[in-house]
């Protein structure tokens, strides 16, 4: 559980470099908010796949998730739809981060999904063939 509390708490560089990339901006456009969670995403998921080995899959993503949270609470004050009247972002904007939270679990699956066939999650006992099989040109 130790492990869980330091690795949800230490996003710190993380926030720090993200703020200072938008730190010109109030507001962030979806498009560019989204490629930051993605990069926050693949680095929070690495980040627990070398720091809490013991952790089950499940355990992981449920960590993850909160991580991804957590940063876009740090980061992101408001993210702007395109296109959208300015009349109208206020109503959206509390379903911004639902939206994007939903975007992130699907990202954090094809995430390890990539990370264990590139091999760079080499750990044969994490991998649960049932979920991870990913169809070849072969199977099609």
């Amino acid at each position: 559980m130790t492990n869980q509390i330091l690795s949800v708490n230490d996003l710190g560089d993380l926030v720090t470099k993200a703020k200072e990339i938008l730190n010109a901006a109030k507001t962030v456009a979806m498009p560019q908010a989204w490629k930051v969670l993605q990069l926050a995403t693949a680095e929070v998921v690495q980040n627990i796949e070398n720091n809490n080995p013991s952790l089950k899959g499940a355990d992981k993503k449920t960590l993850a998730m909160t991580m991804i949270s957590n940063f876009y609470d740090q980061v992101f004050t408001i993210v702007n739809f395109p296109f959208v009247p300015k009349l109208l972002q206020p109503i959206i904007q509390r379903y911004v981060k639902q939206i994007l939270m939903l975007l992130i679990s699907a990202t954090i699956d094809a995430l390890v999904t990539t990370f264990r066939n590139s091999g760079i999650f080499s750990n044969p006992n994490s991998v649960d063939p049932t979920t991870d099989k990913v169809s070849s040109i072969s199977d099609k």
